[in-house]
């Protein structure tokens, strides 16, 4: 088996890579080691409506709520109300996972690209140190496919980095773990995506409710890896549900749990016949996990990249960079500010948190920059000023 690309993982990164890959005329496969493409959903299905500006999807039926924008509450219950539009990559639509992964996977197909279920990736092919394409198992079967270029997008866990020698280490500190309910028999009055904060509530994260009709919702909570211990996740979900009055007669009809990356974007995503795409690079955004417009937005480039490399018949790092230069121009300094105000907000306790609330409860966020709103916050409480002044350079920069 020869191909120009092979891509390993069809999630979101990996199809859109592949698709647009395609769509120069480069032959592309994709391998998944599953055997529904989006299936488990691995996570809280929401995203910025920033995507209705790119086309990149044709149907609708993968939308299961148009929000107005989101609710973020502080320990004390204080809350701050966002409009979507500033709400980041986390609201704007909830969605149907498993069907937005496979009407991208459905759009790589019809635009060329090949797919293979149940194959899951080895070992890099190797001659000598030149990476020739992926070892794998299809059911128990063993070959190699050989490629050009191998992309890297199996997710958080990715191996593909890790046996090509990129440094996709994860500190504790920089993952969180998550566990998810999706709870019927429930009130959802309005289209807002709230948020919880609280150490006690989910110490390093927090606690969302994406509702995906009137009586359904995704209710799920996040937290760092390094304030947590087996099984806690659920736990503090469980006991979040228990004392929430609207979701208390709540019943279960799906469970998933997983991780999700909080860190800054891998360095180096490009080596000679290889590159990263999605969680495999941590194009996640550290505050809320989301990662989804940062895939699509990656991806696309990344496709082209290839798209073009393979018709200069060019596999080198100097060539392929061209799609890391590109998505460090698109957002990566907005990781990593975000990276920064994660580390931030770490540091402070409850009772910051609860001022921090107060002093945003009023403000229009549709009218304010992040710099502006940091100001916003020193005006109130100038105690803060220390805490936040390296954002502030940083916010002039992005």
């Amino acid at each position: 088996m020869k191909y120009d690309c092979v891509v390993v993982g069809s999630g979101p990164a990996g199809s859109i890579t592949a698709r647009f890959a395609a769509k120069t005329g480069a032959k592309v496969l994709i391998i998944e080691r599953r055997q529904e493409v989006g299936v488990p959903v691995l996570c809280g299905e929401g995203i910025s409506k920033k995507i209705d500006e790119w086309n990149m999807l044709e149907s609708r039926r993968w939308i299961a709520g148009d929000m107005e924008g989101a609710r973020i509450y502080s320990p004390d219950r204080t809350c701050v109300t966002l409009s979507a539009e500033q709400a980041g990559n986390e609201t704007g639509y909830v969605v149907y996972r498993d069907i937005f992964d496979q009407e991208l996977a459905r759009l790589a197909a019809r635009d060329g690209a090949k797919i293979m279920m149940n194959t899951q990736a080895t070992d890099l092919l190797k001659d000598k140190d030149k990476i020739k394409g992926v070892k794998v198992k299809h059911f128990d079967e063993e070959f190699e496919i050989e490629a050009d270029i191998v992309v890297g997008a199996d997710g958080v866990e990715s191996k593909i980095g890790k046996w090509a020698g990129i440094n996709t280490t994860l500190k504790p500190k920089d993952l969180e773990t998550c566990a998810q309910y999706t709870l019927t028999n429930i009130d959802c009055k309005d289209a807002y995506c709230d948020f919880y904060l609280g150490k006690q509530i989910a110490p390093g994260g927090y606690v969302w409710v994406f509702p995906k009709g009137k009586d359904v919702a995704n209710v799920g909570i996040g937290i760092l890896a390094s304030l947590s211990e087996s099984g806690m996740a659920k736990k503090l979900l469980d006991n979040f549900i228990a004392n929430e009055p609207r979701l208390q007669k709540g019943e279960p009809i799906r469970f998933l749990a997983g991780a999700v990356p909080v860190t800054n974007p891998v360095e180096t995503t490009v080596q000679d016949n290889l590159l990263l795409v999605g969680d495999a690079a941590r194009h996640v955004d550290p505050i809320t996990g989301g990662g989804l417009t940062h895939c699509l937005e990656g991806g696309k480039i990344a496709g082209e990249t290839i798209g073009m490399a393979v018709e200069k018949q060019q596999f080198d790092q100097e060539t392929l960079s061209v799609y890391e230069t590109g998505w460090k121009e698109a957002f990566a300094k907005k990781i990593k500010r975000n990276y920064m105000v994660k580390e931030i907000l770490l540091d402070m306790d409850d009772k910051t948190l609860n001022m921090l609330a107060d002093s945003l409860k009023d403000v229009k966020f549709d009218e304010i920059s992040t710099l502006g709103l940091i100001k916003a916050l020193v005006l109130k409480h100038p105690t803060l000023l220390m805490r936040l002044r390296p954002l502030m350079k940083v916010s002039k920069e992005v």
